[in-house]
């Protein structure tokens, strides 16, 4: 054999090359395998995309952020839908980070790692109002509309400067701050709210140095934000009264002509929400004691915020998708967080009040 070998260089060339292959591809059979055991490593490459087999959907989900994880909500709730799918499929973050902008583009790019998505992400959650040729955006809320229930994040030093505050026209005397091009600034613009645009980084250190009045942020990154505690601005604390209400979501967005993808994800977000997983997921992931404690729920408040790029997200989406109540905000009849309390997830957030 070893004579054969050396007397016919290419077939040693090629018998060479075979042996890298069985050897790589089953170092990528391994990695997925790891992958699917709930490893730290939750990247999908390129290489283990196409060494998928082809009954096996992959799943490549954007990220713009090297902190993300698999109990990040984007990931935990995509999980949740493509195990209600029925598919049999592959989940993984992109390979690399970067903006959403650039995400969408890589997306529109191909369905498969090429020249034009060389990382072969094929799914993005976009904001509301949020387009880019070439993509489709389904429709899954991904918060159920918990996005859109506000908190005003203030200076500790004016804790009590909304609590005369009763209707939204009473907010036009305060300036809330935004990230510069956000659509919560959009939002706010069209309701009449006097809005400061900046650079994200500054958006914090102005409230702590109390050069704007509020900045809104959803409970579903209050905690994380505005408690004190967490962050490096001692002055930020949970204003104590109100809530500021507007429809927002973020919703997956995918290849123009990945139906497989688009199909999928509608399909398992539909049985999720029905049996109940879609709410748990949620309420396991927002709402902790501090929330609970700190929110005091049914006494808050409800400012709505009624604007056309909110109503366009409300018909973009089918009701019964939402957790929240929109029809209802917008005749004015959920004045506080209370009239609330009977909706599902919600009474998790009046337990103790």
């Amino acid at each position: 054999m070893r004579n054969i070998l050396f007397r016919n260089p290419q077939v040693f060339s090629i018998l060479s090359s075979a042996a890298i292959v069985i050897l790589g591809a089953l170092f990528i059979q391994d990695k997925i395998e790891v992958s699917k055991q709930g490893d730290s490593d939750l990247i999908l490459t390129p290489d283990e995309i196409r060494a998928l087999p082809a009954d096996t959907l992959p799943v490549v989900l954007h990220r713009v952020d090297y902190s993300y994880t698999e109990n990040t909500l984007a990931f935990a709730m995509l999980k949740l839908i493509m195990d209600k799918s029925g598919v049999k499929y592959q989940l993984g973050y992109s390979q690399n980070v970067a903006d959403s902008s650039r995400g969408s583009r890589d997306i529109a790019g191909s369905i498969m790692p090429s020249k034009s998505n060389p990382d072969g992400v094929n799914i993005i959650l976009s904001g509301m109002g949020e387009s880019f040729p070439g993509v489709r955006t389904t429709t899954v809320p991904v918060t159920g509309g918990l996005l859109g229930l506000r908190v005003a994040c203030v200076n500790d030093l004016y804790i009590d400067r909304f609590k005369n505050v009763d209707h939204l026209d009473d907010l036009k005397y305060f300036i809330a701050v935004q990230g510069q091009g956000w659509t919560d600034a959009k939002i706010l613009a069209q309701g009449g709210l006097p809005t400061f645009e900046v650079e994200t980084t500054l958006t914090y250190n102005l409230l702590n140095e109390g050069r704007v009045d509020y900045f809104p942020r959803s409970i579903t990154s209050v905690e994380s934000e505005c408690n004190s505690g967490n962050n490096q601005y001692p002055s930020v604390t949970v204003d104590p009264y109100i809530h500021i209400v507007h429809p927002a979501a973020w919703l997956y967005t995918v290849n123009s002509d990945n139906h497989r993808l688009f199909d999928a994800v509608e399909r398992g977000f539909a049985q999720a929400l029905s049996d109940g997983s879609y709410a748990q997921l949620l309420e396991d992931q927002f709402f902790t004691p501090w929330l609970i404690e700190s929110l005091n729920f049914p006494n808050r408040r409800i400012l709505y915020v009624s604007t056309p790029l909110g109503d366009s997200l409300v018909e973009q989406v089918p009701s019964q998708y939402w957790l929240l109540p929109w029809e209802r905000f917008e005749n004015g009849e959920i004045k506080t967080g209370r009239d609330l309390c009977g909706y599902p997830v919600l009474e998790k957030l009046c337990e103790d009040s």
